[in-house]
């Protein structure tokens, strides 16, 4: 094989790297990115890291410097901090376990249902419209609708159910509000996946007899698992950030039995001022969720193949 002479060579490179000023054409697109990392995500993270290995108060800075003790502390149950993480962390993983099911089976009937009705747009902007609404105006209406006495809900069956002051009311109350707020999203992402299968294996399906449940089950569902996949990832990381739902609801009751880790953050970090041990939470909550993530991804990818 005959070689690349010097000339040709320093040629072709001169032709894949490009001139010095289109490489700086082409880093002047990337700056507004770079500068937004910078400032609204690279530095909060820096930021974040130095706090937690500080004892650090809003008020006065910095109250000494205690490495990686206060990560230490959250394993040591003989402290309080670690007790209430720990039990936070625990309300948030049954938050997950009960709320991610609904999350994904309930839009993935309605997306079907949809995909099968005349009037298919009206009722997709019907069941989206809610995950566009604010948490906080969200979580207003349906504290009122919920209400033990007077509650809206409790007068038109005739119930006398105390949704938020009592377990497991105040868990389901959370869960119902959530499924309804916040489901419209997944429902989207699932109708598209479904407009994805081909007419001809619907069609092929219902002259061999299958009926509408078979063609559910045997046809459509095997067909979205990749778009479920992704669905059912979301959805486990969207319920561990639960925040709006109990703050805002329950308080974190009765007692301390709707607290998520979220909102325990909040309440070291601006309720007690101990910045330190909330950023030390917080990050050791991205630590968990990361290695879920991770473990959900690999559960998915063996399942592909």
């Amino acid at each position: 094989m005959s070689s690349i002479s010097p000339a040709i060579a320093k040629k072709r490179v001169r032709k894949i790297g490009g001139s010095p000023l289109n490489q700086l054409g082409s880093f002047l697109f990337v700056l507004p990115y770079l500068i937004v990392f910078a400032l609204f995500l690279a530095y909060p993270i820096i930021f974040g890291i130095s706090v937690s290995l500080q004892h650090w108060n809003p008020m006065i800075g910095s109250g000494g410097f205690v490495g990686l003790g206060q990560y230490l502390g959250l394993f040591n149950m003989q402290s309080l901090t670690a007790q209430i993480f720990w039990t936070s962390f625990m309300n948030t993983a049954i938050f997950v376990v009960i709320s991610v099911p609904f999350l994904v089976g309930v839009p993935l009937i309605l997306a079907y249902l949809i995909y099968n009705a005349p009037v298919k747009g009206f009722f997709r902007a019907i069941f989206f419209f809610p995950s566009i609404l604010s948490a906080t105006s969200v979580m207003a209406v349906w504290a009122w609708l919920l209400q033990t006495q007077g509650g809206p809900i409790n007068q038109i069956f005739g119930l006398h159910i105390p949704w938020l002051v009592r377990q497991p009311w105040a868990w389901v109350s959370i869960d119902l509000v959530t499924v309804w707020w916040s489901m419209g999203f997944n429902l989207i992402i699932i109708y598209a996946g479904i407009t994805q299968i081909s007419d001809t294996t619907i069609s092929a399906a219902a002259i061999d007899g299958a009926g509408f449940l078979r063609t559910f089950r045997s046809i459509v569902v095997p067909q979205l698992r990749n778009v479920l996949s992704v669905v059912f990832i979301m959805s486990t990381i969207a319920s561990f950030n639960l925040f709006a739902q109990p703050f805002l609801l329950t308080g974190g009751g009765p007692g301390q039995s709707t607290t998520s880790l979220s909102q325990e953050i909040y309440n070291q970090g601006f309720g007690l001022n101990h910045m330190g041990s909330a950023s030390a939470m917080a990050f050791m909550m991205g630590l968990i969720l990361a290695a879920v993530s991770f473990v959900q991804y690999f559960m998915v990818r063996e399942g592909r193949s």
